[in-house]
């Protein structure tokens, strides 16, 4: 559609993406299986089905139309097959579908549902994951319900995890599940939960994630293990103290076990992600990619995304494995030699993979592929990911009539000390060059996250509303070598300012910004440099700070991981280092905050809990600074990426509304 025709976004249109997830290549390498969310407005809530398309993209077919969610398929290793994760009978389980389609049977039925699943090799029983049958705590509790207390007691330090809220203490276990007749029959029973299991080639066994550390209720260790699948003795495959490893993959000879990691646990996003192989019988790992300098993992961010990562896949002849790899605002597949060497790029353009499948062939690909002005679409390649070909379409029609800014790449040099710092900036739609337009400054989380050439739908929409968007990836951020990661580390808001600050001064020597009309938001770690920046700086008209971290101290003992990550990044506890805690804790310079501020936060966040904006908002009332604070009800951490689509509506308004009250 001719751009004078086309509409602007809405924050309302958030209803009519349809968004692609799990792409899974059959065992014949004829057809793909994939998913596909959408939002169903009149329930605020979300759908997803199961669709199989051949390769090419001809034969589309929606296999699936439960009012569900019906996701994750995985086929059958004789092809004829495909199973799925649902909802439809209240707690996720497997269900299984012809792959010509027909009606879909229930193939699990475990108490506490399915988290997820994979197919025996043989085809005859699935190894779940689901929660253990029993609690370990408070174990000899034998009162009625009608006696038990709702009074949550507690004696461990992990008592709560957002999303999930405060735990039940019913750790997640494998469970082995036949196909057909048969008991389900639990194969894991450590007192700590268990996950991510991948069969062996042969069958005989399962490699799984788990901590069986002896800190386990205090660090952040992440091991690998095997179990024999007929059950018995667990043995580590890698294991240890600092072991910060999963994503676990076989070779095809069984020989071998490629895992993703590095050995500092409590590190968390700092070092990089990097792929080894290790002996399935034990020993010692080799560090396939020691030398090159980037994490084998996707750290892209966007708010208009489902699905999950892609593990490892190794190549046919288990001469390579294949993985995503982010690399300056991209994430794209390579292959890393499985004896070691220069890894090669599989994928390329300014885009973000986000999910991958390797057919049996070795050759044919199919993957998910965003950009900026596209959420996301199926790509297939069956020259070992060489011209591949576009064969879904599932937004196109509806961003046809879309008018989408394009994000313009540029670096700069960090004020600091010259270090190039890759941006981007999004002119609003309808620019005209000699007028002068509001800036929004955007902050990512993590803090190593990493902005990519992914879809933000909020980015399109402060472009609809007539502003500048630019948003930056400072140090601190994936995607530019480890030192460049790690620069932050102990010194949150001051090392990583003058990198940004840079940024918005490269855009207003450009001439088209009113420089007396500039703001500033970010969530999360992002909210946390919001926080910060206005509290030494007086340049910015207006601000919004969403699920911020504001005071490190007390960060430290009300987050599910403050005491761990939180500690590794300021140097142990806050009574044994309160002086560095205080001194990059944004509330300290709360007297220094002039810029009108939005506090927005979620009631259930147990990453950054709500009480981080609340000490901010009674400060700032106290001070009699211009402040307010929405609280949404029933929403975590991930508000803007999985939050009830009503709620996420109303963020984008009270956000824009904000910025339009003050610039």
């Amino acid at each position: 559609m001719p751009a004078q025709l086309a509409r602007k976004i809405t924050a309302e249109d958030i209803h009519q993406f349809r968004l692609v997830a799990d792409p899974q290549v059959s065992p014949d390498g004829q057809k793909v299986a994939y998913s596909v969310t959408t939002i169903e407005k009149e329930k605020n809530d979300y759908r997803s089905s199961i669709f199989v398309s051949a390769i090419d993209g001809s034969h589309q077919r929606r296999l699936t139309t439960a009012d569900a969610k019906d996701s994750r398929p995985v086929w059958s290793p004789d092809g004829s097959q495909l199973a799925f994760l649902s909802n439809r009978s209240e707690k996720p389980q497997i269900w299984i579908i012809r792959a010509d389609g027909g009606e879909a049977w229930k193939a699990s039925d475990l108490d506490e549902g399915i988290n997820s699943f994979e197919w025996s090799p043989d085809g005859s029983s699935f190894v779940a994951v689901s929660k253990s049958i029993e609690k370990h705590e408070m174990e000899n509790d034998e009162s009625t319900e009608e006696e038990k207390s709702d009074v949550k007691h507690i004696t461990r330090i992990r008592y709560k995890a957002d999303g999930e809220g405060f735990l039940d203490f019913k750790p997640k276990h494998l469970w082995i599940i036949p196909v057909g007749d048969g008991k389900p029959r639990q194969l894991t029973h450590a007192d700590i939960s268990d996950g991510d299991p991948v069969w062996s080639p042969s069958g005989r066994e399962i490699a799984f994630v788990t901590n069986r550390s002896e800190g386990r209720e205090w660090n952040s260790v992440s091991e690998i293990w095997v179990v024999p699948a007929s059950g018995g003795d667990e043995r580590p495959v890698i294991s240890g103290d600092t072991a910060a490893f999963g994503s676990p993959s076989w070779s095809p000879d069984g020989s071998k076990i490629a895992v993703v990691g590095h050995w500092e646990a409590q590190a968390g996003g700092g070092p990089n992600q990097n792929i080894w192989t290790v002996p399935a019988g034990g020993g010692e790992a080799t560090n396939l990619t020691a030398d090159y300098d980037r994490s084998m993992s996707d750290f892209a961010m966007s708010d208009i995304y489902t699905g999950s990562a892609t593990r490892p896949i190794w190549t046919p002849d288990g001469e390579y494995v294949m993985l995503t790899v982010s690399d300056t605002g991209s994430t794209q597949i390579y292959s890393v030699p499985s004896s070691g060497g220069e890894p090669h790029k599989i994928t390329s353009g300014d885009q973000r993979v986000s999910a991958f499948s390797l057919g049996s062939d070795g050759k044919t690909v199919a993957f998910i592929a965003g950009t900026a002005t596209d959420p996301g679409n199926i790509y297939v390649s069956t020259e070992g990911g060489n011209n591949p070909t576009k064969i879904t379409a599932l937004n196109d029609e509806f961003l046809n009539g879309i008018a989408l800014s394009e994000p313009e790449e540029f670096w700069v040099a960090s004020q600091s000390d010259g270090q190039q710092i890759q941006c981007w900036v999004m002119k609003p739609i309808g620019f005209q060059p000699g007028v002068k337009y509001p800036m929004i400054l955007e902050i990512h989380g993590g803090p190593h996250g990493m902005y990519s050439n992914s879809f933000m739908h909020e980015f399109q929409l402060m472009a609809a509303r007539g502003y500048v968007v630019v948003y930056t990836n400072p140090r601190g951020s994936q995607g530019y070598g480890e030192a460049f990661t790690r620069y932050t580390h102990m010194a949150w808001g001051e090392k990583d300012m003058p990198d940004i600050m840079a940024a918005v001064d490269h855009v207003l020597e450009q001439g088209y910004v009113d420089e007396s009309r500039v703001g500033i938001t970010g969530g999360s770690y992002g909210g946390f440099m919001t926080l910060w920046m206005i509290g030494h700086s007086d340049r910015f008209k207006a601000a919004v700070t969403q699920r911020c971290v504001s005071n490190l101290y007390s960060f430290f003992g009300t987050s599910d991981i403050g005491w761990g990550f939180g500690g590794y990044n300021f140097g142990g506890t806050p009574w044994e280092n309160r002086e560095t805690f205080m001194k990059y804790s944004p509330i300290t310079y709360v007297k220094e905050m002039t810029t009108p501020l939005l506090i927005v936060h979620s009631e259930q966040d147990f990453r950054c809990p709500i009480e981080q904006g609340e000490q901010v908002f009674i400060s700032l009332k106290k001070l009699g600074r211009e402040v307010e604070f929405v609280r949404f009800p029933d929403e975590n951490h991930n508000l803007s990426r999985s939050g009830q689509p009503k709620h996420r509506i109303e963020r984008l308004e009270y956000i824009i509304g904000w910025f339009d009250r003050y610039m």
